[in-house]
């Protein structure tokens, strides 16, 4: 865990320093959000077509990073620039884009002050992966711990979906996600989503 505790803190400052916007999501937001699961990893976003720059930047700063031309791997973190899902032959785009970005929190992990994507982002993405214990994954029930715990945003939650272009694909999952579970002050969250 130390290990991926520095390594998360060179990245931070090295991503920092150069006023690249980023985000951490995944199981590593799953946590700070309220699933208390081990952290096996971390995963960073960044924006479309800079995925080049963040390579070119951890090089130059002496680390030895994989890069598969998709994402950048460098000891327990990994760095993506695009998330976009692909399910039953259909693609369901998952980008850093402006809303997403606007949306930013800033948290400790792992005595770093990382940028952490919203919740809504990060439920989004897991129910669009659906990976379950089969996979290794924990990603359904990521997404219901974090609606159960999180106060959500339920317009951007429902913007999430359409932007995502996953109405039909993840609706029912999502519905019942907030209807099972309960805000992050204790009240009921809103079981109707607001219009698509």
């Amino acid at each position: 865990m130390s290990l991926i505790a520095g390594n998360l803190a060179v990245v931070q400052r090295l991503l920092d320093s150069q006023h690249l916007p980023w985000g951490v999501f995944a199981g590593a937001a799953a946590h700070l959000y309220g699933h208390r699961r081990p952290i096996q990893d971390v995963d960073l976003l960044v924006p479309r077509g800079q995925i080049a720059v963040v390579v070119k930047l951890l090089q130059n700063s002496g680390k030895a990073v994989q890069y598969d031309g998709q994402r950048i791997l460098w000891r327990g973190i990994k760095i993506f620039d695009d998330l976009t899902v692909r399910r039953a032959g259909r693609f369901y785009p998952f980008i850093f884009d402006g809303p997403m970005q606007a949306r930013l929190r800033r948290l400790p992990l792992l005595g770093a002050p990382v940028r952490l994507l919203a919740p809504e982002d990060v439920i989004v993405h897991k129910l669009l992966l659906a990976r379950g214990p089969a996979e290794g994954k924990h990603d359904l029930t990521d997404a219901a711990v974090v609606a159960r715990r999180q106060h959500l945003d339920l317009d951007y939650l429902w913007e999430r979906v359409r932007l995502a272009q996953a109405e039909a694909l993840i609706k029912e999952a999502l519905e019942g996600l907030l209807a099972s579970g309960d805000g992050e002050d204790g009240s009921e969250v809103a079981r109707e989503p607001a219009a698509v």
